[in-house]
């Protein structure tokens, strides 16, 4: 199990060396409590058809409604919660990790559904890119573990050539649940080899990630 790690110096060592560290709660716990909330409106439009965009990534199942497991484009999204996702203290973290000057490059909210989540597939963000450049900044809405489908990962996999054989990579392991508390924060490098298991539980895993990055860093391949 992965352990929150406070001191910065030692939380820089164990991001450059692993590829990822648990933070523990950066944001005031009402911060955290409005993005739970509107978390859970947009979650609740899924189904309206006119309220819906592309940017709900969801799979079908025969006979049931469809699962919804990401929205994409989080800054698009009409929730008073938005300015939240530009917090300075998270641009501060992140420069801890990737230097500055930092700019926010993506926005979603990863969601697994009690009972009927699927597991994400292990792979790499960005693995064209060198490490240390380019980071993941999870904001925990739920407390999330191995049995609701956790995130896990290969320490010091991003240190590995762009063309790593993922699947191998995971095979040989270490695989190293990162479990998380309501409100905590989870740093990843975009080229760690990472995934995570289904939730057959009857709890919610829903998580903010916001990439950051410097601006002078092009992130196409």
């Amino acid at each position: 199990m992965t352990p929150v790690v406070r001191e910065p110096a030692t939380r820089i060592d164990r991001f450059r060396t692993d590829g990822f560290v648990r933070v523990g709660p950066v944001l005031d716990e009402d911060v955290v409590r409005r993005l739970k909330e509107g978390a859970t409106r947009l979650i609740s439009r899924f189904g309206e058809e006119d309220r819906v965009s592309e940017d709900y990534w969801h799979f079908d199942v025969d006979g049931a409604a469809p699962v919804l497991y990401r929205i994409h484009n989080l800054e698009k999204q009409d929730w008073p919660e938005a300015e939240l996702l530009h917090r300075p203290e998270l641009a501060r973290l992140a420069a801890e990790f990737v230097g500055e000057p930092v700019v926010p490059t993506a926005f979603a909210l990863v969601l697994k559904e009690p009972l009927r989540a699927a597991g994400v597939p292990w792979h790499r963000d960005r693995p064209h890119l060198p490490p240390h450049l380019v980071c993941n900044i999870s904001i925990c809405l739920d407390e999330a573990g191995p049995a609701n489908g956790c995130l896990e990962a290969v320490p010091g996999s991003h240190l590995l050539p762009v063309d790593a054989d993922v699947d191998a990579v995971r095979d040989a392991g270490p695989r190293v649940p990162v479990p998380s508390e309501e409100g905590d924060l989870v740093v990843h490098d975009v080229r760690l080899v990472h995934g995570s298991g289904p939730n057959p539980s009857d709890r919610w895993r829903r998580t903010i990630v916001i990439e950051f990055a410097d601006p002078a860093v092009s992130l196409e391949p």
